[in-house]
């Protein structure tokens, strides 16, 4: 039996990562992230890292965007 890890508000995540829960590109993840739409760390090497409640977040405000833009097309 496997034990499954907890995830935490402060786990960090690779792009890859962050675009798999988004739904977007790694790509687009850069842009966000160049853009100031999602905040990053990044190691000595240069690989940025995401906190897990920042893709989170802009997951939410995002769905939330696109219910808008659905609920006004009904109008």
């Amino acid at each position: 039996m496997g034990v499954k890890k907890m995830e935490r508000a402060d786990d960090l995540m690779t792009a890859s990562d962050a675009g798999r829960i988004l739904g977007v590109s790694v790509d687009m993840v850069r842009v966000l992230a160049k853009n100031g739409e999602l905040p990053f760390m990044s190691t000595i090497s240069g690989v940025r890292l995401f906190r897990r409640a920042d893709v989170a977040g802009l997951a939410r405000r995002r769905e939330r965007a696109r219910s808008q833009t659905r609920l006004r097309g009904m109008k």
